[in-house]
């Protein structure tokens, strides 16, 4: 019998679920923040079984106390997994497949996460309790995944490194057996031991003798070439080096130069790799020093959320410097907001603002320390072909240690979008972003102030929002014409009041990024689950029409 993972007695059959619905609920704590899935959606899983392995559920496997609430390990939430002290040893230790032995890598990687699953239970309280050393463990798991989704490759070695984690139950005749054969075979195999010991330290002697002599004619030329060798830029973890050919075709490609727009650190171009991909180059300025580059690239090498635009790659050559981004066809919210051949619906827009929401939350729980972007702003809102909202442009990003929660920086960042107390003092804090994400909601339920939003028309745009919350001008005042009045007033409302408070003078007054994403969720859920009773609704005066009008007549 093995206790996969150091906690489920189980069989090797249900190794391979325990991963699996590790991974799915990874992929849904970084939506929704939660670990674990409520016990009656969690009843729903265990309701079946695989397709191909009739044999394995979760109720055969011993997972069914998976759910929130059902101990204390099962209410931890991501954010407070990711930024307890401990997770970094797991975040470091778990990244490391590819840049060390991995069976060293996964030893390091098993080590820490078993080191973190403790000290929860000791803070929890639970040490002695098996079922809250599982879950505990399962909180750990699905925490590091959620660091790792974006990168298929390392996802697969940490899954394929988690069996690492499993032990033998001793008590098992299957143990017990083993282990009988082992004493047997250790005792017959002492003798061939001690032979091949004293055959290979005589070979080890020889080859130290040779080395001595080698090493000592060669340490002068050795020299010589590590004087000579070029100063490398720090290694990029995750990203691939692009030689300046390889960029200047893909710039190139089919004898078409197309310039995307200016970012704050370069300008940006559409590229195509040979392997027929599209992507964003951005050329970085000049004039810009090698630490703004060496900035963004520290940044965005380790940073992966699916509402963030990726880093694919770099190239430094010839002082030529570039980044490699993914490249999102339907280009930036402005963009979209100023089109008069198509408008954003409501649903459209709730969902942009609740992506850049979910976005923001990531940054601001950041395992190696809050990031704050700097310049959030519409045109660094990026739409994919299917309107899927990614922040870019971490040109302007500073990231924060764990034990401060404000520095005294530099100021930068888009005028109009500015927190004020930033401005006036200098103090960076996560509430800065929150800030410059009100503009943006203001902008996106009025699309007013779309283009050259300089400090007037910010303070008519925020002035204007706040008589409407106060209730001096009514909804329609503020509601973007376009939209033709296809709206859910009691949602607009919602958005408009968190806005308001996110634009507060002071930062004391504004929320946090946790109440702001929980929020817009509610007002997304509220959207979709209208637009469906609307489509069924039509649905069916469509289905009584057509039956009405095929009525044959006696």
């Amino acid at each position: 019998m093995i206790n996969e993972w150091d906690s489920f007695p189980t069989t090797r059959c249900c190794q391979n679920a325990l991963n699996f619905f590790s991974h799915a609920l990874a992929n849904q704590a970084i939506q929704q923040g939660n670990l674990f899935l409520h016990r009656d959606q969690w009843g729903r899983c265990t309701s079946g079984s695989f397709k191909h392995q009739p044999s394995v559920s979760i109720s055969k496997c011993g997972l069914d106390h998976l759910y929130q609430e059902s101990s204390r390990c099962s209410t931890l939430s991501l954010t407070s997994v990711v930024q307890n002290q401990n997770f970094k040893n797991v975040w470091y230790n778990c990244s490391r497949f590819n840049s060390s032995n991995f069976d060293d890598a996964c030893r390091d990687c098993t080590s820490a996460i078993k080191s973190t699953r403790d000290h929860f239970l000791e803070q929890l309280n639970a040490k002695d309790n098996g079922t809250e050393r599982a879950i505990c463990l399962v909180a750990v798991v699905i925490s590091a995944a959620t660091t790792k989704l974006n990168d298929p490759s390392l996802i697969d070695d940490f899954f394929r490194c988690l069996p690492g984690l499993n032990t033998l139950d001793k008590s098992s005749e299957h143990y017990i057996k083993i282990r009988c054969k082992y004493e047997i075979f250790k005792k017959e195999d002492s003798l061939a031991k001690a032979l091949v010991a004293i055959v290979l330290a005589t070979f080890g002697m020889m080859m130290v003798i040779f080395l001595v002599k080698y090493v000592t004619r060669n340490a002068r030329a050795g020299r010589k070439l590590l004087r000579s060798k070029p100063k490398m830029f720090p290694s990029c973890p995750g990203l691939y080096t692009f030689s300046k050919a390889e960029i200047e075709n893909a710039i190139n490609y089919g004898d078409e130069k197309k310039f995307l727009g200016r970012g704050s650190a370069g300008q940006v171009f559409k590229g195509v790799l040979p392997s027929g991909q599209v992507v964003a180059i951005k050329q970085i300025y000049r004039s810009n020093t090698s630490d703004s580059f060496s900035r963004e690239l520290e940044n965005l090498s380790r940073v992966r959320h699916p509402n963030l635009v990726c880093l694919f790659g770099c190239c430094i050559e010839d002082g030529e410097q570039y980044l490699v981004y993914e490249y999102c066809s339907a280009g930036n919210l402005a963009q979209h907001l100023l089109r008069k051949d198509m408008v954003l619906s409501w649903e459209q827009r709730v969902k942009i603002l609740r992506d850049c929401a979910l976005a923001l939350r990531y940054l601001h729980s950041y395992i190696d320390g809050f990031i704050v972007h700097r310049d959030i702003k519409l045109t660094n809102i990026l739409l994919t072909e299917d309107l899927d909202a990614k922040l870019s442009d971490f040109g302007l990003a500073k990231m924060l240690g764990m034990e401060e929660s404000k520095v005294f920086t530099d100021v930068r960042g888009t005028i109009g979008y500015m927190d004020p107390e930033y401005m006036s003092n200098a103090k960076l804090t996560c509430a800065s972003d929150i800030y410059s994400f009100g503009i943006v909601a203001l902008q996106v339920l009025s699309g007013q102030k779309v283009i050259e939003l300089d400090l007037d028309a910010r303070d008519q745009l925020t002035r204007k929002a706040k008589d409407v919350s106060m209730g001096k001008r009514g909804l329609k005042d503020f509601e973007d014409p376009r939209l033709k009045g296809e709206v859910n007033s009691v949602d607009f409302e919602s958005i408009l009041q968190i806005a308001v408070l996110c634009v507060a003078k002071s930062s004391k007054g504004r929320p946090t990024i946790d109440v702001v994403v929980e929020e817009m969720e509610k007002v997304l859920k509220n959207t979709l689950s209208e637009n469906k009773a609307a489509e069924q609704s039509a649905s069916a005066a469509l289905r009584r029409s057509h039956s009405v009008g095929h009525v044959i007549p006696v």
